[in-house]
């Protein structure tokens, strides 16, 4: 039977490191040519397109100050409104996104190999890379990739800080710049914010406990909180700038308003708590997620994490509902041990700083993964699944540290070192092949949505240099028109256009459900006018192509 120190020259220790890392490389690389490929060949889908049209097109300044729905990501529509001079609208839309999907994995690795040695950072990245909503909204035009690198950013700057030593200004620096990004991006990411503050507060907290650390550690501990509450005034800070702009566009418009037809700065000026007053007001009012009925609600709120269970693995939920289980219990028992070492006076030297230094890997793993369950206990909400991306970090890293103990326990029993070697190979081996599995063979790479793709499809059979006067009869066509070809066509009037685009339910005289993205329905559309003057050219699936007859 080896020991611990001896079983690190397997692919799980310090012998691998340049192995593991050079393989890394060849990943990044491989990864980065994928989502190259994913950023131009899916077409945009309605909640890309929408941000694009109303927020990214219209520069970072415009985009800083408008919010009229809950969903904008103020923070992303910003940065990648930075990137419009480069005059290629999929680079503007899904350009940061495309980087913080590469920078996520750099980061993912670095933080696992903090801890890690060997192959178990790469197994880790590739755990998470295998993740069907991570991959789906790895390079989408939305801010949950940023959020995610604001928050292995943060994370980073928080193991820098926590280890022994003084830990660099520009650390406590970049922790509280990535918890303004995060929030300033998804204001959900709160989810993750909180537990990654309470684990580095909690850690530094028992560190501080023992008598040779408790002046370096409570030190450590001051600046964090002071670091966290400098996030969090900045934050406030930039969405007062949006309540500036969103209460004072109401009030000026507002007839029953005092600051009726004032100008937007002379009012702000005048009345500037009376203006973000009334913006928090309407954020407030307009809530994206809606409180439900507590009757019930534990049945549901476990239904929806079985979901959110499949949209990481597909297909996997009752094995991913297990590791989580089986998780917690394992890091709660860890993280007892931990303290335990950490807070006797009796234990000293390099094995008790070890263990101080996995206890934060357990805590920011732990804290985050209990921290969801129970804050939507207590809001009765379930929010949409992809604000919940992030927990495909947690997850990962959960799966390595349950591996890495499996494995090591079955090893230490194999006397033969050639065969412990042969099975750490085929772990990783494994690990290999199921990450190739979901990203090539799992239904993965298919559009975004359908109709986007369609509407696409048929445009690009309509020969638009040739023509001058447009219509939308819905408005995915009216976003793609603009994003495709930098039209911004408001016209919805059929009769005088060159080319009209018809969803095929609109021809239909015999439908009449509610569709809000249309601006027509078959009642509405000039029928005499489109057989005399235009002709039918092209059609799919879903839409029908007209232009004008020459």
């Amino acid at each position: 039977m080896k020991s611990d120190k001896q079983l690190k020259a397997y692919p799980g220790g310090q012998k691998t490191d340049r192995q593991g890392k050079i393989a890394f490389f060849f990943l990044l690389a491989i990864m980065a040519v994928y989502y190259g490929y994913r950023m131009f060949a899916l077409t945009p889908w309605y909640d890309e397109l929408y941000t694009y049209y109303y927020f990214i097109s219209k520069g970072p300044v415009y985009a800083a100050i408008h919010w009229p729905l809950p969903n904008n990501h103020v923070g992303y529509s910003v940065l990648s409104a930075c990137l419009a001079f480069l005059g290629n609208p999929y680079i503007s839309l899904r350009g940061i996104s495309y980087l913080c999907a590469l920078a996520n994995m750099c980061l993912l690795y670095k933080i696992i190999q903090n801890y890690k040695k060997g192959f178990w950072p790469l197994a880790g990245v590739v755990l998470y890379l295998s993740m069907n909503l991570v991959n789906q909204l790895a390079v989408q035009g939305r801010g949950y990739t940023l959020g995610i690198t604001s928050y292995l950013t943060a994370w980073l700057c928080l193991i820098c800080i926590c280890r022994e030593g003084r830990a660099p200004k520009k650390s406590y620096v970049i922790y509280a710049l990535s918890l303004v990004l995060g929030l300033y991006t998804v204001s959900s990411n709160v989810y993750w914010v909180v537990p990654l503050c309470l684990s580095g507060g909690l850690y530094l907290l028992l560190k501080g406990i023992r008598k040779d650390q408790k002046a370096e550690s409570f030190k450590k501990l001051a600046m964090l909180i002071i670091a966290s509450l400098v996030a969090a005034l900045g934050t406030v800070f930039l969405y007062t700038t949006i309540w500036l702009a969103i209460g004072s566009n109401l009030l000026v418009k507002d007839v029953a308003s005092t600051y009726y037809g004032m100008g937007h700065v002379k009012m702000i000026l005048n009345a500037p708590f009376a203006a973000i007053g009334r913006g928090m007001e309407y954020m407030l009012d307009t809530p994206y997620i809606q409180s439900e009925d507590r009757t019930g609600f534990t049945g549901r709120l476990i239904e929806w994490f079985g979901t959110l269970f499949g949209y990481y693995y597909n297909s996997l939920q009752g094995v991913i509902a297990l590791v989580w289980a089986g998780g917690l219990i394992y890091l709660a028992r860890k993280i007892a041990q931990s303290i335990k070492r950490s807070t006797d006076p009796s234990l000293s030297g390099f094995g008790c700083r070890h263990m101080d230094k996995e206890l934060l890997l357990y805590l920011c793993v732990f804290m985050g993964s209990i921290f969801v369950p129970v804050c939507l206990f207590i809001q009765c909400k379930r929010p949409y699944y992809r604000v919940f991306t992030y927990g495909g970090v947690l997850l990962a890293v959960l799966i390595v540290l349950l591996l890495q103990k499996a494995l090591d326990s079955a090893c230490a029993k194999i006397p033969d070192e050639g065969k412990r070697k042969g099975v750490f190979w085929l772990v990783f081996l494994l690990i290999g092949l199921f990450g190739i599995k979901c990203l090539f063979f799992s239904g993965y790479n298919v559009q975004y949505g359908d109709r986007e793709h369609e509407i696409e499809d048929a445009l690009a059979n309509a020969d638009i240099d040739k023509w001058e006067h447009f219509c939308v009869t819905d408005c995915n066509q009216q976003y793609l028109l603009y994003f495709l070809y930098g039209i911004r066509c408001e016209n919805t009037q059929i009769e005088g256009a060159d080319v009209v685009l018809l969803d095929k339910r609109m021809t239909e005289p015999d439908f009449d459900e509610m569709v809000w993205e249309f601006y027509h329905y078959y009642d509405t559309i000039p029928w005499e006018y489109m057989e005399q003057d235009m002709s039918r050219i092209y059609e799919n699936e879903d839409y029908v192509l007209y232009v004008k007859k020459r």
